[in-house]
């Protein structure tokens, strides 16, 4: 397996948000198998599920990680990673018109899991913690996240009971995305482990990654704008987000 090692320096300007800051990868640099978290807290993501290349390893690209079938990143199972209020924020290339799951909280169900774009419903975004617990988002406006171009996504939610889906928020190169459906039948189901790039063993993500950042509560609007700026910054000459 060809590996793309790029070392860079923390940029200048705004920092990451680190209050509760559990993973950070610019996915830029690697050794081996390995992700750098970027975090201080020590957790490292893995290509696929064993060391050494095998068919479950994304590739390294110029701009980040490459995904394809059964291509995935474990960054393990430890508390923080699977919290109940927690915020994802990714940069992604979506491939229009296939599943995006960006991160997965189960080794073999599709759920609980966070979707760039869903397998089903036109392929809106998704955060899908039970079969009765979810909330799709407008994939149209004001971002067109169909369009094959970066965009930077920000999920959040606040726990995993019935009422907080109520309170899911998908924001989008900085701009909010309408939630279009809700069910809150029920609450969220445990979450196990952590991956990045895959929803279980039924869904993959067809894309490319460039950043990403794990923290175990909501955080602010500010902080999230200041994720989408230290993002462009870390990101520069590798990929131009809105």
């Amino acid at each position: 397996m060809s590996i793309l090692l790029l070392k860079r320096e923390v940029p200048s300007g705004p920092g990451a948000v680190t209050a509760g800051l559990q993973v950070l990868s610019w996915l830029d640099e690697g050794s081996g198998q390995t992700v750098v978290d970027h975090s201080g807290a020590g957790r490292h993501g893995t290509l696929g599920s064993t060391t050494g290349a095998d068919t479950n390893d994304p590739s390294w690209s110029a701009a980040g990680l490459q995904f394809a079938v059964d291509d995935w990143v474990s960054h393990g199972s430890a508390a923080e990673l699977r919290s109940d209020a927690w915020t994802i924020s990714v940069a992604a290339k979506v491939t229009p018109g296939v599943a995006v799951p960006l991160v997965g909280w189960g080794s073999v169900a599709q759920f609980p899991a966070v979707y760039a774009a869903a397998p089903f419903n036109q392929n809106r975004p998704l955060i899908w913690l039970a079969s009765t617990c979810f909330r799709y988002f407008d994939k149209a406006s004001p971002s067109n996240l169909q369009d094959g171009g970066w965009h930077f996504f920000v999920f959040s939610c606040p726990g995993n009971a019935a009422a907080d889906i109520l309170q899911s928020e998908l924001v989008v190169d900085g701009l909010s995305h309408a939630a279009t459906s809700t069910d809150n039948s029920t609450a969220g189901q445990s979450k196990t482990i952590c991956r990045l790039g895959a929803a279980g063993t039924t869904y993959f993500a067809n894309a490319e990654v460039a950043f990403f950042s794990v923290h175990n509560r909501v955080l602010s609007g500010a902080e999230k704008e200041a994720m989408r700026t230290y993002a462009k910054a870390v990101l520069t000459g590798r990929v131009t987000l809105p």
